[in-house]
């Protein structure tokens, strides 16, 4: 039986207000954490403030009975069809099914360190030794055989962070270079547009440097189209020399190359 037939309790094939809330319950619904609640729960219904303290105390967190008080008020905050209203439980310092679920899948539970949601390590480094977030073929939308060309990939990599692009480089007609998958039958993007492209998107996700990685297939002629529209688009976004002060030998750091807001 499907969610939404299971849920729809009037047959209407509708969901009500009461309705949606029992689909929102079953697609939270987690059975291994039913089987916790049931181990710790006295009358496997509710958690007592005794029941939950003694949840807490085994996971090696704040064991108190004000930490499991605080714990009930901030999760039972919805009505979910139990035996109990959402008063009732609050009111008697109960923690129902639900409420359970739901300071379980709470961020205060997250497996992952909200400390690396930014930028922590040490970025100081010459780029050369970092891992570098890449793209292969970046102006593809499909396969490298017959695929479309397009700006559009590059939005989307460098709007997931990706500090490391693609540019296949063709000689183009009327003397301006295109972008595409050599000797295929893939379609051909201006190289102008996608440098555009990259001006605008290179910095929104990450501050940090992004590479061109130029394949050049151009004539001399072309090339040198290509260096125009590189400086006259992207101005002193674009690193032509040697940083002073910086060892010749090594790249540059991320940081040293940081876009500030």
């Amino acid at each position: 039986m499907s969610y939404d037939e299971k849920c729809d309790r009037s047959a209407d094939s509708r969901l009500d207000h009461e309705e949606i809330e029992v689909f929102c319950r079953e697609l939270l619904r987690r059975p291994e954490l039913d089987a916790v609640f049931i181990r710790y729960s006295a009358n496997s219904c509710v958690l007592s403030t005794v029941d939950l303290r003694d949840f807490l105390k085994d996971q090696g967190e704040d064991a108190s009975l004000i930490h499991a008080q605080s714990l009930i008020l901030t999760y039972e905050l919805n009505e979910w069809g139990t035996a109990l209203s959402t008063g009732a439980a609050q009111k008697n310092q109960f923690m129902t099914p639900n409420g359970f679920t739901m300071y379980m899948l709470s961020k205060g539970n997250c497996a992952f360190d909200p400390e690396h949601a930014r930028v922590y390590q040490d970025m100081t480094r010459p780029l050369t030794h970092y891992f570098i977030s890449s793209s292969h073929n970046t102006y593809l939308t499909k396969d490298q055989l017959t695929g479309d060309s397009s700006t559009e990939p590059y939005i989307r990599a460098l709007s997931h962070g990706c500090r490391c692009v693609e540019l296949d480089c063709w000689d183009g007609d009327k003397g301006e270079p295109v972008l595409y998958h050599g000797h295929t039958l893939t379609s051909k993007v201006s190289f102008v547009e996608v440098i555009q492209t990259i001006n605008e998107y290179a910095f929104k996700a990450s501050p940090y440097p992004l590479i061109l990685s130029l394949e050049n297939h151009c004539s001399v002629e072309q090339q040198a189209v290509m260096a125009r529209h590189l400086r006259s688009i992207l101005g002193d976004k674009l690193l032509t020399e040697p940083l002073g002060g910086l060892d010749p030998l090594n790249l540059p750091s991320p940081e040293a190359r940081r876009t500030l807001p």
